[in-house]
């Protein structure tokens, strides 16, 4: 008796190493991970480093795998894409090889209608995982784009998600009001704003005259970035407003817990 359950034990022990091994194999192969793609046009094959080369290069991170979170993801990458370069009020483009096509069109229907228009257009937005953990993503974009006026357009975008869910987050969700009144009082102190002054009383433009945190805030693995873009709180002459923190030194305004990075 003892000769016939040695074996089955045997069995039956090296079944479930390897259903163990292969549910092991499955949950690696769903978790959420992202590469990065690249769309280039060129206007009559120019070449962009010689000048006067009308072009579009779009390089960016696409989420795969997981459990239908990446395909939100992959949708506001997308949304932002579109939004950041498609300026057309009728739209109809939805993907981002419509968009670099679309480009490239616009720019020969505008060179047509106006034969005295020389100066070839540009646009390139380069985004990159910035940081990634189990419960929070957060994606780096910086857009150079010309097409035509007296300056071109350059800014820097901060996209941070819900790693469990795809969902967007906003400064509320990833931080306390206490965090508001921290940065603000920060804010006042470099740019020589007292506190009891009105927060426009220098020339900047915050609505209803009331600080609020910018659009754009940015995390990596030590380092918060608060990044007013251009034109957000003060002239376009102003340039950029930042505004960088240790993690460590406002960890107490996290709204969520930040698991550890992913290796």
């Amino acid at each position: 008796m003892k000769r016939i359950l040695l074996p089955l034990l045997l069995a039956l022990l090296s079944i479930s190493c390897a259903d163990e091994k292969k549910e092991s194999e499955n949950k690696t192969e769903k978790e959420l991970s992202f590469s990065s793609k690249t769309i280039e046009k060129r206007l009559e094959a120019c070449n962009p480093e010689e000048g006067d080369c009308t072009f579009i290069s779009l390089v960016f991170p696409v989420a795969e795998n997981g459990t239908g979170e990446a395909e939100k993801i992959n949708k506001e990458i997308e949304n932002f894409l579109l939004n950041t370069i498609d300026y057309q009020e009728d739209g109809g483009v939805e993907k981002p090889e419509e968009l670099a096509e679309n480009f490239i069109k616009n720019y020969q229907e505008t060179a047509r209608e106006f034969p005295e228009y020389e100066l070839p257009w540009e646009a390139t937005i380069n985004g990159k995982v910035a940081y990634h953990t189990p419960n929070l993503i957060s994606l780096k974009f910086n857009t150079d784009m010309f097409t035509g006026g007296a300056h071109g357009y350059r800014s820097t975008r901060y996209l941070n998600f819900d790693s469990e869910t795809g969902k967007i987050l906003k400064p509320e969700d990833l931080f306390t009001s206490e965090f508001i009144d921290f940065v603000e009082k920060d804010f006042r102190n470099k740019k020589g704003i007292p506190l009891n002054e009105n927060i426009n009383s220098t020339g900047l433009f915050f609505e209803n005259d009331r600080f609020h945190l910018p659009q754009n805030i940015g995390i990596t693995n030590e380092k918060v970035i608060l990044h007013y873009n251009a034109y957000e709180i003060a002239p376009y002459a102003a340039g950029n407003f930042i505004l960088t923190y240790s993690r460590n030194k406002i960890e107490q305004f996290f709204n969520l817990k930040i698991a550890a990075p992913k290796a």
